[in-house]
């Protein structure tokens, strides 16, 4: 079966690390495999050898540019590999694809939601949304994302999790009174998504009670600097890290006291699967549309607390510091619980439903 995948571009972040790792998986059971990025041609990912990467070499110079080049450059592409699926990536992807596919028969289209549609404001991806709805199938991380797009495309779509990467090695669970007092925050820092105002709200109510933790911030992006500036109005310097983006994000965590999430929405959330794997425990919001809630069952195995509220994060985050036997049952679930993530089943599922769709 020749799979085409259709993205913006591959940067980064967890939505392009499991197109990488979606691709690579079903290169290897033995799928025509290759990703063509419509409007960005620096890959961030690595790809299986048996997957071809196309980059778009002519870039659209602005928004316009892209809705009006974006449709007709996808279908040229969809010939040209003679395509016999193709899987847009996100809702911008979705609409441009569900346009260029109009009229090829020979073809079928699956949508794959990697975000929050109801976080969605701008005109033109509200449009998009319903463009998706057009495919064939669909792909969502949750349930709540699925029915956003309506009982008709829920009744041909399934809903598969992310999963962890398929070479990953459970590290040694290190033991709490070896652990350093550092608290992890993962991720890029894109204040309207991630907020990392949560975070230094939370952590200035939290370093009056613990003043000898560290909080630790992994990661980049636009919203660096005005975190940093929120940590210096704080007072916080002291008690503050900055690490930038790091490789081997587990290897760096597993010997750190806690793990917080703060973000508004998510998908399924890496950083909370990437925890897990380390065997950090994990204080996150409930974000939308119910990514961590399908990997925390709160005060079983973390806790989830409203987003937004940093008065109830600190209070949790000091919980779970002052409660040795909590962190390391929570730490036991956890690893227990990546048993439903492992790649094996969940790429199993991506295949069998592309190819009853492909072939149906």
């Amino acid at each position: 079966m020749k799979i085409l995948f259709i993205v913006r571009s591959i940067g980064y972040g967890g939505a392009s690390k499991q197109l990488a790792l979606t691709a690579n998986a079903m290169a290897k059971r033995g799928h025509d495999v290759a990703i063509y990025s419509y409007n960005m041609n620096v890959l961030k990912q690595e790809l299986d050898s048996k997957v071809k990467y196309i980059p778009q070499s002519e870039l659209c110079r602005n928004k316009l540019e892209e809705y009006l080049f974006s449709p007709w450059r996808i279908r040229r592409e969809i010939q040209r590999r003679k395509a016999d699926i193709v899987v847009s990536w996100r809702a911008n992807a979705g609409c441009f694809t569900s346009l260029a596919c109009l009229g090829l028969n020979h073809v079928k289209h699956v949508f794959s939601e990697r975000t929050d549609p109801y976080t969605e404001t701008s005109f033109f991806l509200k449009i998009a949304t319903r463009l998706c709805r057009w495919a064939d199938g669909g792909i969502f991380q949750t349930e709540m994302a699925r029915d956003y797009y309506g009982q008709k495309m829920a009744k041909r779509s399934v809903v598969i999790p992310n999963p962890i990467p398929d070479n990953t090695v459970l590290p040694e669970i290190v033991p709490i009174e070896q652990r350093q007092k550092k608290v992890a925050w993962v991720g890029r820092f894109f204040m309207k998504q991630k907020r990392m105002d949560v975070m230094v709200k939370a952590w200035a109510e939290v370093h009056k009670r613990l003043p000898d933790y560290k909080l630790v911030f992994y990661g980049d992006g636009s919203g660096m600097t005005q975190t940093q500036q929120m940590v210096r109005e704080y007072g916080l310097e002291e008690c503050v890290e900055f690490k930038g983006a790091v490789k081997g994000i587990i290897d760096i965590i597993k010997d750190h006291a806690l793990l917080v999430m703060t973000s508004d929405y998510e998908g399924i959330p890496n950083t909370i699967l990437e925890a897990f794997i380390a065997g950090v425990p994990v204080v996150t919001t409930d974000c939308s549309p119910g990514g961590a809630r399908v990997l925390i069952e709160d005060g079983k195995n973390g806790i989830v607390v409203p987003i937004g509220n940093h008065k109830q994060l600190s209070e949790k985050i000091l919980f779970v510091l002052d409660s040795p036997i909590i962190i390391g049952d929570f730490i036991d679930k956890s690893r227990t619980k990546l048993e439903n993530f492992y790649p094996v089943q969940i790429f199993e599922q991506w295949n069998n439903y592309l190819c009853s769709i492909a072939f149906q």
